[in-house]
């Protein structure tokens, strides 16, 4: 199978621009669109900065995979508005069932290791938004309190565009309402995030080994996770 060539490199320098609604990636003086057409406007100059990096660091060709920033800042223009109550129930329902909620009971080791990198975040959330969820050692699903799910939606429905855009991307991305959140909120990194849900295949390839391919997919699912922190930190 012959895999669709990426576009050739059509501009010689990815700048910044100050433009009405905040500044803009400059590709030779030109203001890029986003799928829906509009003008990749930012909200400041850090974020504008953050993204010409990214289209400068293009070689010959653009490669959108190797583009995350300039990925989730398209869907936050294009589509933010019209899903934000999508976006705010999905990661909800994430909370419902969240990654760092359901535990290994053994050996001894990984349970430690999960506890170490999971605990912290459910006592921050629970602290700063009243978010307390339940964890269990059990495999069947557990239902979490109504009241911290609801005192979540209250919280997230408060962010702006960029910012529950950016929640909603690294949610999927984690499977965890509760490492997302602490990520958007700079209570972590991305490399934390990244190692928060990677514990256990951490763990695993500790002591069997890697899997080259599997740590391919993981590697660009990493990259992703750091671009939100980037995004994040670069809004406030």
């Amino acid at each position: 199978m012959t895999l669709p060539a990426h576009p050739r490199r059509f501009y010689k320098v990815a700048t910044t621009l100050e433009t009405e609604g905040g500044f803009a990636v400059s590709l030779d003086g030109r203001i890029p669109k986003t799928p829906a057409k509009a003008s990749l406007v930012l909200p400041n100059l850090a974020t504008a900065q953050l993204l010409a990096a990214e289209w400068e660091s293009q070689g010959e060709q653009v490669i959108p995979a190797s583009m995350p920033l300039t990925r989730l800042v398209n869907v936050a223009i294009d589509r933010a508005v019209a899903t934000r109550d999508a976006m705010i129930e999905e990661v909800v329902k994430y909370a419902g069932t969240d990654l760092v909620c359901y535990r290994a009971p053994g050996p001894k080791t990984l349970v430690g290791a999960q506890s170490a990198a999971w605990d912290p975040l459910m006592d921050w959330a629970e602290t700063n938004f009243g978010v307390a969820l339940t964890s269990t050692f059990d495999a069947m699903a557990i239902a979490q309190p109504s009241a911290s799910l609801a005192a979540l939606r209250e919280a997230i429905a408060r962010y702006d565009d960029w910012h529950l855009t950016a929640l909603a991307f690294a949610n999927g991305l984690t499977g965890s309402a509760i490492v997302a959140l602490a990520l958007v909120e700079r209570f972590i990194d991305g490399e934390t995030a990244f190692k928060a849900i990677r514990v256990e295949e951490n763990w695993q390839a500790a002591r069997w080994g890697a899997d080259p391919d599997e740590e391919h997919v993981a590697n660009a699912r990493r990259m992703d996770l750091v671009a939100v922190g980037a995004l994040v930190g670069a809004l406030r």
